[in-house]
């Protein structure tokens, strides 16, 4: 039993020091220029003859960067508004990004898409509750519509 124990805690402590590694090796937060797109209309870009699976190719959404290539994006609470909400899409994009080494994916932390010739940061309000939230929902409060608002970048 003991030495079982001991194996369990040497195995876990092999885990937490190669867990620990990979994220201490990330790639510092990058910006990333280019269109947010489904895969399947980045593939067409490239002239790439694939006929989708249309459920989970779909619903990817990747980043068609300025220089041609193709970064698929984690969905998460900081990037959701871009799955979700295809009027952000296939329109200049900057994204403030993670990258991870072995992982194609990047990691969103936030973005700022062209509206009306500047860059600008969406959010979704209520005009009830004035509360502004990252991605298309109801609102917590009321349960009302939230609307797409654009706003310039403060910088």
């Amino acid at each position: 039993m003991a030495i079982h124990a001991g194996r369990c805690a040497v195995g876990a402590l092999a885990v937490a020091l190669v867990g620990a590694a990979a994220v201490a090796a990330f790639d510092a937060p990058s910006p990333l220029e280019g269109k947010v797109l489904t895969l399947a209309a980045a593939l067409k870009t490239r002239g790439i003859p694939v006929h989708p699976d249309p459920e989970p190719i779909a619903k990817q959404v990747v980043l068609l960067a300025t220089d041609g290539s193709i970064i698929p994006l984690l969905s998460d609470e900081a990037s959701r508004a871009l799955f979700l909400d295809d009027r952000l899409r296939d329109r200049p994009v900057q994204i403030h990004a993670k990258r991870y080494p072995g992982l194609p994916y990047a990691q969103v932390l936030s973005f700022l898409v062209e509206h009306e010739g500047r860059f600008q940061s969406a959010g979704y309000e209520c005009d009830v509750c004035v509360i502004r939230v990252r991605y298309p929902q109801i609102c917590p409060c009321c349960q009302g519509e939230m609307v797409l608002r654009m706003k310039p970048d403060p910088r």
